[in-house]
């Protein structure tokens, strides 16, 4: 990887972190980011092991300014949250990107972000660029977290929180959505719908959503991790 994709490495060092929550560690790395090019959505690499790479969707991101930030879920599960969990001011790292499929698109007045614990970075940075272009946002998350984490790491409004369910995913953000009436629906061809974290969620979501009258050009989807996979 490192002789293949070289010159798309980017050398930075981790300049400032703030835990958000017990659960939530953001990080801030700064610099060769200038030639890079990132469109809010898009995803980048870090190798947390000698043979392991992990994506991950900045919160922030200032090519210009060669900042970067992210927002770790700290779930102690897998080796990506090992390595983010030993991250400390001072470390010099390569960042791998940024790229993707899923971006911002700005034909769409509405934004809709549906996801998990780990899609909090997709949310705040897609929620950011509503605000500069003065478009619609809501986000929609099931969660195993106390709502308390959330609500003191996230700023986001408006923002839902349902009850993640291992054996229906996202049943209850489905119910949600049934719950708050048809208005929604009204203006469903101007939603762009931005499906993150669990591949099963991702699914079920996107199919309820076609029922809904949505479109698949309408639907982006990028899955953050799936069982019996070790990471995405």
């Amino acid at each position: 990887m490192d002789v293949v994709f070289g010159h798309m490495y980017h050398p930075v060092e981790v300049t400032d972190i703030h835990y958000l929550s017990n659960h939530l560690k953001r990080v801030r790395f700064q610099g060769g980011l200038s030639k890079t090019k990132f469109t809010p959505g898009n995803v980048i690499e870090f190798r947390v092991t000698p043979t392991d790479y992990r994506h991950y969707t900045p919160s922030y991101f200032n090519a210009g300014r060669g900042v970067c930030e992210v927002i770790f879920y700290l779930h102690g599960k897998g080796a990506g949250s090992q390595w983010a969990s030993q991250l400390r001011v001072g470390d010099k790292i390569k960042l791998l990107g940024p790229g993707g499929k899923l971006a911002y698109t700005p034909s769409y007045t509405r934004h809709f972000v549906f996801g998990d614990e780990t899609s909090l970075g997709l949310m705040i940075c897609i929620h950011n660029e509503t605000h500069t272009n003065d478009h619609d946002f809501f986000a929609l998350t099931e969660t195993t977290l106390p709502q308390d984490e959330w609500l003191q790491g996230s700023f986001l409004q408006p923002l839902v929180y349902v009850p993640a369910s291992f054996e229906q995913p996202a049943v209850p953000a489905i119910e949600y959505l049934n719950g708050v009436g048809a208005n929604w629906r009204e203006r469903i061809s101007e939603t762009c719908f931005y499906l993150t974290g669990r591949a099963k969620s991702i699914l079920s979501m996107r199919k309820y959503l076609l029922s809904c009258g949505a479109d698949m050009k309408q639907i982006k989807t990028e899955p953050y991790w799936a069982e019996g996979k070790s990471g995405l």
